[in-house]
């Protein structure tokens, strides 16, 4: 089968992005002809061997890699290399399926997703909606609630307000989160642009941090008592829903976890860290981050955590891989809350689904026959008919 993994893309998580995709290439290998496709972060496609090398990546032209655009309206010529002279003919690369790994804008939100149904592909990592729901944070909490999960506390502000009446919504939302409490973009992911505020002027400024990187920022409570446990589900509205292991992340010093937590500290403080594929070129990604798993809780807590993953996913519908991260209030009876959910988790999250009995390779091709049952499932639905319209305006 051959495989077109797109990454990169227009983000401040493109960096992340590169690695994931970098993991995911070396697995499929083995079993498929894998299509790098590469979207710098000026907006230009690129294809080509050259990708898979981490050294290629040191301007928006990666070195050794080819142009390449995506067409739409004909799935025929989709992914193609445009011709270098005016007698050339463009070259047609076949593709079979699409997995998107761009992290964030550009792919994340349902953007790709969205060209690539209109070219026909089958795809995994969607479908659009339920894309671009799960990476609004606001949005998506508004789902999730709505389908009898706990979602955090929260206060939703926009750029505009901050801008006209600065003042007044940075007291409001501190009078209504209390301190600390935490600022983050709402569309933005591996925690860039997350900041603790102790206070209302440290608010101010991790608002402005917020609004530099995205139009809507969140304001939540800092719930220091609570344990952050993660857990991923892998499947979809017409599959098996399979659960992964549950992970307990260890901060840093700063009470939250990082940029630098996630990807740029080594494993090995008491937590288990999980393998990357043998030779591949993209180093750890989230593989490397410090964590315990499984998780040190409770089997009560365990399944609480799993039930609300679970109730999450079907509630969003989405197919595919996504990681749901929670705050635990452990106990007697506990208490689940649902921090947010990522659609295109680090790594695809394979560190998580190992100690499950999953491996990254069987991952890989699940991701596959879920793109293809859900292509089968959109070729099944009535989009167009015949209708008497034209005609009747014709002959009028």
């Amino acid at each position: 089968m051959r495989v077109a993994v797109c990454f990169g893309g227009p983000s401040v998580e493109h960096d992340v992005s590169i690695i994931s995709a970098a993991q995911l290439m070396s697995v499929l290998d083995a079993r498929h002809e894998v299509v790098p496709v590469y979207m710098a972060r000026d907006g230009r496609w690129w294809t080509g061997e050259a990708l898979r090398d981490i050294g290629s990546y040191g301007s928006d032209e990666p070195s050794g890699a080819e142009p390449c655009e995506l067409r739409l309206g004909s799935r025929s010529l989709s992914f193609s290399v445009p011709a270098t002279s005016r007698l050339g003919r463009d070259r047609q690369i076949p593709v079979d399926v699409v997995i998107c790994a761009v992290h964030g804008t550009g792919g994340e939100d349902g953007s790709l997703l969205g060209a690539l149904e209109l070219s026909g592909f089958p795809y995994v990592g969607g479908g659009v909606g339920p894309a671009a729901v799960a990476m609004d944070k606001w949005l998506g909490k508004l789902v999730f609630r709505a389908a009898g999960v706990e979602v955090a506390p929260h206060t939703l502000i926009h750029r505009e307000d901050f801008a006209r009446e600065r003042e007044a919504v940075v007291q409001g939302a501190a009078a209504a989160q209390g301190t600390p409490c935490y600022a983050k973009p709402a569309s933005l992911g591996s925690s860039i642009g997350v900041a603790r505020a102790n206070d209302a002027h440290e608010l101010d400024e991790a608002l402005e941090l917020c609004f530099e990187l995205d139009r809507t920022a969140l304001v939540e409570p800092a719930l220091d008592d609570a344990t952050e446990v993660n857990v991923a589900i892998l499947g979809g509205p017409s599959s098996e829903l399979r659960v992964s292991a549950i992970e307990q992340p260890v901060r840093g010093d700063d009470a939250a976890l990082s940029f630098e937590d996630k990807y740029l500290r080594g494993a090995g403080k008491g937590g288990q860290k999980g393998g990357a594929a043998k030779g591949e070129p993209g180093g750890e990604g989230m593989a490397g981050q410090d964590r315990i798993i499984p998780a040190p809780i409770s089997e009560l807590a365990a399944e609480r955590v799993t039930e609300a993953a679970r109730a999450a996913h079907r509630a969003l519908r989405f197919f595919g891989v996504v990681r749901y991260d929670f705050f635990l209030f452990d106990g007697d009876e506990p208490r689940v809350v649902l921090n947010e959910a990522n659609t295109v988790p680090g790594s695809f999250a394979f560190y998580l689904f190992e100690p499950a009995g999953i491996s990254f390779d069987e991952l890989a091709d699940t991701l596959l026959d879920i793109a293809l049952s859900e292509a089968a499932e959109r070729r099944a639905t009535t989009r167009t008919f015949e209708s008497v319209l034209i005609s009747q305006h014709q002959s009028r």
